[in-house]
């Protein structure tokens, strides 16, 4: 995710304006950005909600529930920080995915908050890694 985040935003001294994403969308390579950023930050939302993290809360002897059920109990175990932001990256990443955005200023608006969001699905990731590392034993298949 750190990868297309820095690509996407490279140089970008503060928030999402406008008049950057213009000149970001003004050339064939900068739409490719676009295009990965939202791309991998609506996989990496969906499979560490709808996936990873039931899979995970089983694998330490949880029950599972509802997706926020799910990040209810991830916050109480210190996994994820704001179940509302999960719901609200959810949310998100259906309007990236689903809808066009053709108002630049909402566009830039959700950008920045995909931005910004960004944190916590890396802050999750980590943290269930870590756990998993230290007290699940070692992975069967290690992404190379």
């Amino acid at each position: 995710m750190a990868g297309v985040t820095g690509r996407l935003f490279a140089g970008l001294e503060g928030d999402v304006a406008p008049p950057w994403l213009t000149s970001a969308l003004s050339t064939p390579e900068g739409i490719d950005r676009l295009e990965s950023f939202v791309g991998k930050f609506s996989r990496m939302q969906d499979t560490l909600m709808d996936k990873l993290l039931p899979a995970f809360l089983l694998s330490v002897g949880e029950r599972t529930g509802t997706a926020l059920d799910n990040l209810h109990l991830a916050q109480k175990l210190g996994f994820v920080s704001d179940p509302d932001a999960w719901l609200a990256m959810r949310l998100l990443r259906n309007r990236l995915v689903h809808e066009y955005v053709d108002d630049l200023a909402e566009l830039a608006a959700a950008l920045q908050r995909a931005r910004e969001l960004t944190r916590e699905l890396s802050a999750t990731h980590a943290a269930i890694r870590r756990y998993a590392d230290q007290h699940l034993g070692p992975p069967l298949i290690r992404p190379s």
